[in-house]
């Protein structure tokens, strides 16, 4: 008999958890919010090369070599780190011209420049230092997490409102927050307009000017929200 009572309150102990269990009837409210920011960008990478010719290989490499060590010593008179200095291309090539031989010696530097509102009187040095070719920047952020995060501030704000309003209208309020599902391809930049400029071997009146212009990132998210009768 012991056992059968045991067996029993098994049984209701097994079942009591299971008939405790009760369906979420919250109500809730899914919203999807969009939200850009625009930014000025912070940082900027152009190219300067030098490209060299003479009759003997080592004669090529030595004037090239020069004139990189004048780049050089110009960027880094302008506060350039050697962290922000790479070099992107070095060629020695051998060519006949007109019955003759002659070596060309070619090199290129990758240079990040940390003070955009300065960065035209730079590309003029790197230009004044002997630099044969200088390639227009390319703008961007050194923590392009900054821009992201402020779209997906606006983004969650423009959820929000559209929550309130959908829930005045079907006399609800909102109570809380139940999931946030931020879209993971929202994150990419486009810009809506940048500026360039070269330098030159010649001395201007004032230095180059350079339009950075603007860069705006969005984002988009899906919230959603708890709702309680108003």
């Amino acid at each position: 008999m012991r056992t059968g009572f045991a067996a029993l309150a098994a049984t209701l102990l097994l079942a009591a958890p299971a008939a405790a269990q009760t369906t979420d009837t919250t109500p809730t409210i899914a919203v999807d919010g969009s939200g850009t920011a625009t930014l000025l960008p912070d940082i900027a990478d152009f190219q300067a090369g030098v490209l060299r010719r003479a009759p003997t290989s080592a004669r090529a490499r030595r004037s090239a070599n020069a004139r990189i060590a004048a780049i050089l010593k110009a960027l880094k008179a302008r506060g350039v780190a050697d962290a922000d200095i790479q070099t992107a291309g070095l060629s020695i090539e051998r060519r006949r011209f007109h019955h003759r031989v002659r070596y060309t010696a070619a090199q290129t530097l990758t240079i990040r420049s940390r003070d955009v509102k300065h960065l035209g009187a730079l590309l003029d040095a790197v230009a004044n230092a002997g630099a044969d070719s200088v390639e227009a920047p390319e703008f961007g952020f050194a923590d392009p997490s900054n821009g992201q995060q402020l779209a997906e501030r606006a983004a969650l704000a423009d959820a929000r409102k559209r929550a309130d309003a959908a829930a005045a209208q079907t006399g609800l309020r909102i109570t809380g927050v139940r999931s946030v599902d931020l879209d993971p391809q929202a994150g990419e930049f486009a810009p809506e307009s940048t500026g360039a400029g070269g330098g030159s071997s010649e001395k201007a009146p004032r230095p180059t000017r350079i339009e950075p212009g603007t860069q705006a990132f969005s984002a988009t998210v899906r919230v959603v929200y708890t709702a309680a009768p108003a």
